[in-house]
């Protein structure tokens, strides 16, 4: 019983964190905009980046607390 708690907590987080990626990359209409830029880049390119760069940590925070658990 625990085991399936741990699991399902996994589940949860993960699913937690996908719907907050998606309710982030559905704003893209909000920033699909030339200024400001950054390095060169417009914005809704450096804005892409910069949200790659989110949903890789809040992966990697969602395993990282997870990563002990035996499945």
């Amino acid at each position: 019983m625990h085991l399936f708690a741990m699991k399902k907590g996994f589940y949860l987080s993960l699913g937690i964190v996908l719907l907050l990626d998606i309710i982030i990359y559905s704003l893209y209409p909000l920033f699909n905009n030339v200024q400001p830029t950054l390095f060169g880049l417009t914005e809704f390119y450096w804005v892409q980046i910069v949200l790659l760069i989110v949903t890789s940590l809040l992966y990697f925070a969602v395993g990282y607390v997870f990563r002990g658990e035996k499945s």
